[in-house]
C-alpha cells in the first residue's frame, strides 16, 4: 500500500533553514580549501558545485478528519469483530474495548497506533478481506422465555417448526416433515447441526459470541461459516463433504409487513452468502418483529435473484406447561374470538395455577368460502421479556370451532 507523508508548514520552515545552513557551510569549506591551495603554490582544483535538491511542490497541510458518525463507528466495530479483535458490542460508541481493538488492528497492519476510529481507518479496513483469524462456534445463553419447549411456529405451505429442547446456548427443532436442526439463541444465524433423512451436517461460524443480533439498523456484519455434511447410511467411513462460505448480514430498517397472522412493523434483515450450494438460497431476507422475538416472513433468492422460497407466519402457539393448561387456554382463546370485537382484550387466569394471559382480538375478515376468520394475540402476564404470540384462526364451512389453518 502506498504511504504519503504530509508535512506541516512548521516542518517545511525547519527544512529550509537546514538547507540554508548546508549551503553556508559548503561555502566556508571551499574558501578554506582555496586558501590552503594558494599557500602550497598549487593551482586550486575546479570548484565542486554542491548538488541541489530537486524542486518539490509545497505539500498541503493535513486536513483534520471529521468525527465519525455513530453508524460509522458501528461499522468499524463490526469489521473489528469479524476479524476477531473483540471491540465489544457494535453500538456505535467509542469505549476502551473499541479503542484497544483498534490499536491491536493498527499494530497488526503496520499503521500508526492511536486507538482512534477515523475515516482513513475505515478505508484501510475496507481494502482488507473480511476474514477472522480462526473458526469458532457462536454460543450464548437462550433468553428466558424466548423458546419454551413445545412452542410451535406455523408457516404457510403447512410448514411447522416445533421447539423440542433447549440446552445451554442451543435450541433443538423438529419440522412437520420430520427434519431436525439445532440453532443458537437467535434466528437467522447458521444452523449448528441439521439432519434430513440419513443426511447430517454441522457448521461453525466466526461470528464472535458478543455480537449483537439482529444487527442494528444500518449495520453490516461479516463472518465465515465452515460446514460439513455426510450420509450416515454409509456408516463410520462416510465421506464428509466440506464447504466454506462468507456471509454478510445487515439491517435495512423497519418495514410494514402483512402476513396471515397479522400486520407488523418488522426489521428487515438481509443476509447473503457466497458461494451458495447448488439450488439453495444465496440471499435470504427475514422480517423480524422484536415483540414476537422471531421472524414473521422469510424470502429466499437464488444466485440469479429469483425467489425460490417464502414462509409467512400463520400462528405461534406457546409451549410450556401441562396438556391440561394448553386445553384450558385454547378454550379461553376460542371464547374470546366468539365474544370480542377487534381491538378488545381480556385476561384469562389459569384456575389451577399462577399463569395468566392477555388475549386480544386484532382483526376479523372472511376467509376462503366466506368462512369467518380472526387474527389475535396472547401475551403471558408477569414474565420478562414480554413475548407476543400472534395467530390466525378460522371456522371452516359447517364447523363450530376455531382452527389454525395448516395445523388442525
Amino acid at each position: 500500500m502506498r504511504m504519503t507523508t504530509l508535512h506541516t508548514t512548521g516542518e517545511m520552515e525547519d527544512s529550509l533553514a537546514v538547507l540554508r545552513g548546508l549551503r553556508y557551510g559548503v561555502a566556508i569549506v571551499m574558501f578554506l580549501f582555496l586558501l590552503a591551495g594558494c599557500g602550497a603554490g598549487k593551482p586550486p582544483p575546479p570548484p565542486q558545485v554542491a548538488p541541489q535538491p530537486e524542486a518539490q511542490a509545497t505539500p498541503r497541510p493535513a486536513l483534520p478528519e471529521k468525527p465519525l458518525t455513530q453508524q460509522q463507528i458501528t461499522l468499524v466495530q463490526s469489521i473489528l469483530a469479524a476479524r476477531g479483535y473483540k471491540p465489544g458490542p457494535a453500538d456505535g460508541k467509542m469505549g476502551p474495548r473499541t479503542s484497544r481493538a483498534i490499536s491491536a488492528y493498527q499494530r497488526d497492519n503496520g499503521l500508526s497506533i492511536d486507538g482512534t476510529a477515523t475515516s482513513t481507518l475505515i478505508r484501510h479496513m475496507q481494502g482488507q478481506p473480511e476474514v477472522a483469524p480462526q473458526v469458532v462456534a457462536v454460543e450464548a445463553a437462550i433468553p428466558a422465555g424466548l423458546y419454551p419447549i413445545d412452542t410451535r411456529f406455523v408457516y404457510s405451505g403447512v410448514e411447522i417448526h416445533s421447539v423440542i429442547g433447549v440446552e445451554g446456548g442451543r435450541v433443538r427443532w423438529e419440522t412437520s416433515v420430520g427434519d431436525h436442526y439445532v440453532t443458537g439463541p437467535y434466528f437467522g444465524l447458521p444452523e449448528v447441526e441439521w439432519q434430513s433423512g440419513t443426511w447430517k451436517g454441522v457448521a461453525k461460524s466466526t461470528l464472535p459470541p458478543e455480537t449483537s443480533w439482529p444487527p442494528n439498523e444500518g449495520m453490516d456484519i461479516y463472518f465465515d461459516v465452515a460446514s460439513q455434511e455426510w450420509n450416515e447410511a454409509e456408516g463410520k467411513n462416510a465421506t464428509r463433504q466440506a464447504s466454506d462460505a462468507s456471509w454478510s448480514c445487515s439491517n435495512k430498517g423497519e418495514k410494514g409487513v402483512k402476513v396471515p397472522a397479522g400486520t407488523f412493523k418488522a426489521q428487515t434483515i438481509l443476509c447473503e452468502r457466497s458461494p451458495a450450494p447448488a439450488g439453495a438460497w444465496q440471499k435470504r431476507i427475514w422480517y423480524y418483529v422484536p415483540a414476537v422475538g422471531h421472524f414473521v416472513r422469510r424470502h429466499d433468492f437464488d444466485g440469479a435473484g429469483l425467489e425460490i422460497g417464502i414462509l409467512e407466519l400463520i400462528a405461534i402457539l406457546p409451549g410450556g406447561g401441562s396438556r391440561t393448561l394448553h386445553k384450558a387456554r385454547e378454550g379461553a382463546i376460542y371464547d374470546a374470538l366468539d365474544r370480542l370485537s377487534p381491538g378488545q382484550e381480556t385476561v384469562w387466569r389459569n384456575p389451577v395455577g399462577a399463569e395468566s394471559y392477555l388475549i386480544r382480538v386484532n382483526n376479523r375478515f372472511e376467509g376462503p368460502g366466506g368462512s369467518p376468520c380472526r387474527t389475535y394475540s396472547i401475551t403471558k402476564q408477569g414474565s420478562l421479556p414480554r413475548r407476543e404470540y400472534p395467530a390466525l384462526a378460522c371456522k371452516g364451512t359447517g364447523r363450530q370451532r376455531w382452527v389454525i389453518p395448516g395445523l388442525n
